[in-house]
């Protein structure tokens, strides 16, 4: 971020500090910080929101399926309680009929009167006759039996076929009830999350805004203090070497090839031939030198980087942010491949976070002093 930027970490110390005094309204620095955090706060509360929808989503799929198994058992019962009410109405006419000839029989045995029977067998004309007519009476008796039996059964059948339509009616209401009741249910539920994920969403377009507009108050405000132009929010924009890479922060470090000095870079190991890449926009110079061996330099608006131990000759031109200028190589006064990387920037910091070894700048001798680019290049490799 900008404020890491070497060019202007004077500027972010006097914005520090003005922020440091006692009741003073938090500095553009520290509300741009609130605002990116409350920011990414909110893009992980719509991450688990949206989770929480898709679980619903999961939900409302087995609901749906269930929904189509009670459907198609409703549909069972239906055709059940068709059969069971066409069934029940033919019961009901058969035993509307047969109560009639019951009742008829009934109507006819009490004309004819109880003495009836008796007679028709005395008027018998000889034995054979009378066995005849006893034969008869008999079934007229026997029929009379089984006739007022099929009109009981009847009754009772009908009586079962009634309860088995209210059964089937109860459990058919049953079960749409209870699907209809988890769907609203989950109809509700979407509704609230719904509603939650577009408050939150409304809410991080609002903090984007902010953070938009505070990042360009920050820069206007360390532009007016630098008198530097800053484009974006970072002053390197890609990392100088490809994956696979390591970054070692060896600023400082006691150095004898030609003589004690101070490492005035970090190195960035990385296979030979990785390539190397120009880290923001500006004109690049191939060289070589003894310790250094094949070289490149970037010279941008807030300073210049410089590349050392290069495989082959790097390039010269104008070049932007992400070209590669070179490979990865073992040249000079090393015997690993590496990228030994520099950053000289225009404006020397006066607050910078110094390495392992207690540097934060080392004046090389030749052009502006170096400054450890670790907290830089940590933002992008």
């Amino acid at each position: 971020m900008l404020r890491r930027a070497l060019a202007v970490v004077a500027a972010i110390a006097l914005l520090t500090a003005f922020a440091q005094v006692a009741g003073a309204e938090p500095s553009t620095e520290e509300k741009l910080e609130a605002a990116k955090a409350e920011f990414e706060q909110l893009t992980r509360e719509i991450e688990g929101q949206q989770q929480e929808l898709n679980r619903l989503s999961m939900e409302a799929a087995a609901i749906a399926e269930r929904w189509e198994v009670a459907n198609g058992r409703w549909e069972q019962i239906t055709a059940q309680l068709h059969e069971t009410l066409f069934a029940l109405a033919e019961a009901q006419a058969d035993y509307q009929g047969l109560k009639a000839d019951l009742e008829e029989r009934a109507r006819q045995a009490y004309i004819i009167g109880p003495g009836s029977g008796i007679e028709f067998l005395l008027g018998a004309s000889s034995i054979a006759d009378l066995s005849a007519r006893m034969e008869y009476v008999n079934a007229l008796s026997q029929e009379d039996a089984d006739l007022a039996t099929q009109v009981q059964n009847l009754r009772n059948a009908l009586a079962a076929q009634k309860e088995d339509q209210q059964k089937l009616q109860t459990k058919r209401a049953k079960a749409l009830e209870k699907v209809e009741a988890e769907q609203a249910l989950l109809d509700a539920k979407f509704d609230e999350q719904e509603a939650v994920l577009d408050d939150l969403n409304a809410k991080k377009a609002r903090a984007q805004e902010i953070v938009k507009g505070l990042e360009k108050r920050y820069a206007r405000e360390l532009e007016a203090l630098t008198g530097l132009e800053f484009h974006g929010d970072a002053v390197f924009q890609v990392c100088p070497v490809d994956q696979p890479r390591a970054v070692y922060d060896g600023f400082g470090a006691p150095r004898y090839g030609g003589g004690y000095h101070p490492h005035a870079g970090n190195d960035i190991i990385a296979p030979q031939g990785t390539p190397i890449r120009a880290t923001f926009s500006g004109y690049a110079q191939a060289g070589s030198n003894t310790l250094g061996g094949y070289s490149v330099s970037v010279t941008g608006a807030l300073g210049y980087t410089y590349n050392a131990h290069l495989m082959q000759p790097g390039v010269t031109g104008q070049v932007s942010a992400g070209t590669v200028i070179g490979y990865v190589g073992a040249t000079g006064d090393t015997s690993t491949p590496h990228n030994h990387f520099e950053w000289h920037p225009n404006v020397t910091p006066t607050d910078w976070p110094v390495s392992p070894y207690g540097y934060a700048v080392i004046n090389t001798g030749y052009g502006s002093p170096a400054v450890n680019p670790f907290p830089l290049l940590a933002q992008v490799c």
